[in-house]
């Protein structure tokens, strides 16, 4: 089965290949009906069309909110070429059938970056292109739907090698017309949403940018989408360098955006492998906060992601000249440095600004059979409260240690411990079922700089047991949400240990 076409209604917002589309179609014996504005650029192009308006007899009403919504319009469309009466039933009203609709829609999206007003977004909301596309799209097998330049070519080549539209093609059309009218309300419905909802009925808009080799395993296939209404965040990265990104990268880089968040006021620098940190530091440069991350853990730092708050300069693309990484992810990068490190052919290079959203995004992750949505672990968040629970308080260099330690285990894979001091982080035990566990890794990555240091659990110790663990170590202050039905009984345990304790009431797993 397969489509000849003589009749076209064509109606485009963005006229980009209009004119050659147009031409061809006619030279092709083709009808072609548009509305006013295509209409324009068709008679300054000398290309012969009947308006719109000699079928529907008006040309548009209430300021132009009304222009191809008319039956005679979608009679012509709607009506099955194999159904007798359908054609009939027009025919006797003298409506001519359509075999392509070429639409594209208003701007909305654009529109959304130019301005505020909610009644100028409300003003590019398309009604009758979106009908047209979903008309024709429902009538597929008699109908070929275009609603994007890009497929100009590719029709007019089929039209003008076998002088019709193969039914795969026109499945093809139609899909991609409803992803498009689909995608299109997704934009409107969220820019109506408050970004804290949790809507009954849910359409989240996605773009795609990529088109990854494989997903975390050669065996899957990937993809990469963005979100369009998104408040910055690892999509919107420039690469600088480097090969294509994989699925795994891309996870990595987000979990260093996301650790690069809380510390996004201050020179800060994050190193991680398989999403979650093996370094954080801060300090008085980038070079000084990188070496303080590699410190945690040099081993797995081999062939992971490392990311900056600040522009990476000549001394520290040096540094890191030393080492293998598959990504660098900053706010910039110093000509000298980009010299530097675009000698490693492997190495991929990102460019992103590092700043807090102004609107904390809503994540969705897939399981089987649905979606779980969740409002954001804001960065910068803080604690609802900052108790001393112990009867000795932290002192000035603990309690500003203490601080950081927390805003950093909250990038790592629960159940998360970490050791750190005042500027960087010494030991991290994460992504493991015992929180016994991860404060043994944590003690046995921080080593002898365990002694004298501070501590930070994601979620409340249930027994005494791991915080035993972080003070034979030598750990002194420890922080941690609280909540357990033992806690008086891990307090007790820490006021005979010598140590101080915080309680904030906030968890923060990451799973």
């Amino acid at each position: 089965m397969s489509l000849k076409v003589k009749r076209a209604l064509i109606s485009v917002w963005d006229k980009s290949g209009l004119e050659d589309f147009a031409r061809t179609l006619s030279s092709l014996g083709v009808e072609i009906y548009t509305t006013g504005g295509t209409g324009k650029a068709l008679e300054s192009a000398g290309i012969d069309f009947v308006p719109l308006e000699s079928l529907t007899g008006f040309s548009q009403l209430i300021g132009g909110r009304v222009k191809t919504l008319h039956p005679k319009i979608f009679a012509g469309i709607l009506a099955r070429r194999e159904l007798d009466e359908h054609m009939q039933s027009i025919d006797d009203e003298g409506i001519p059938a359509f075999d392509l609709i070429a639409v594209n829609l208003y701007p909305f999206e654009e529109t959304l970056a130019k301005t505020a007003d909610m009644d100028e977004r409300v003003e590019m909301i398309d009604i009758g292109g979106v009908s047209l596309l979903r008309a024709a799209g429902k009538n597929y097998k008699s109908v070929a739907v275009l609603c994007d330049p890009e497929d100009y070519s590719p029709i007019i080549s089929e039209l003008v090698e076998s002088g019709e539209i193969c039914l795969t093609t026109l499945k093809n059309l139609a899909s991609k017309a409803f992803n498009r009218t689909a995608y299109y309300d997704s934009v409107i419905a969220e820019t109506f949403t408050e970004n804290d909802e949790l809507p009954r009925f849910s359409a989240k808009p996605m773009k795609l940018v990529d088109e990854l080799r494989y997903g975390e395993n050669p065996h899957q296939s990937a993809a990469l989408y963005t979100d369009p209404l998104a408040d910055g965040g690892i999509t919107f990265a420039q690469q600088l360098w480097g090969k294509q990104l994989s699925y795994n990268n891309i996870l990595d880089l987000d979990a260093v955006y996301t650790v690069l968040l809380e510390f996004a006021d201050e020179i800060a620098s994050v190193i991680v492998k398989h999403v979650s940190p093996c370094g954080v530091a801060l300090g008085d440069n980038p070079l000084e906060a990188y070496l303080g991350a590699l410190d945690c853990d040099p081993v797995s730092a081999f062939g992971g992601i490392a990311g900056f708050t600040r522009e990476v300069d000549l001394p520290t693309a040096e540094k890191m000249h030393e080492h293998f990484f598959e990504c660098i992810l900053a706010p910039d990068f110093s000509p000298e440095a980009l010299e530097v490190l675009q000698k490693k052919k492997n190495l991929r290079l990102l460019k992103l600004d590092i700043r807090r959203p102004n609107v904390p995004p809503t994540f969705l992750r897939g399981v089987y059979g649905g979606l779980l949505a969740q409002s954001a672990d804001p960065p910068g968040i803080k604690p609802p409260k900052w108790d001393i629970v112990t009867d000795r308080p932290p002192t000035p260099l603990e309690d500003a240690a203490l601080r950081f330690a927390w805003r950093a285990v909250k990038g790592v894979k629960s159940n998360s411990v970490l050791i750190a001091g005042e500027k960087a982080v010494y030991g991290i035990g994460g992504g493991l079922p015992s929180r016994v566990d991860a404060a043994k890794l944590a003690v046995t990555k921080a080593g002898e700089r365990a002694v004298g240091a501070v501590a930070a659990s994601d979620a409340f110790f249930p027994f005494p047991d791991g915080m035993e663990v972080l003070t034979d170590a030598g750990v002194t202050a420890i922080v941690q949400p609280g909540g357990s039905l033992r806690d008086g009984e891990v307090t007790a345990r820490a006021n005979e240990l010598g140590i101080a304790m915080i309680h904030t009431g906030m968890r923060h797993f990451r799973h």
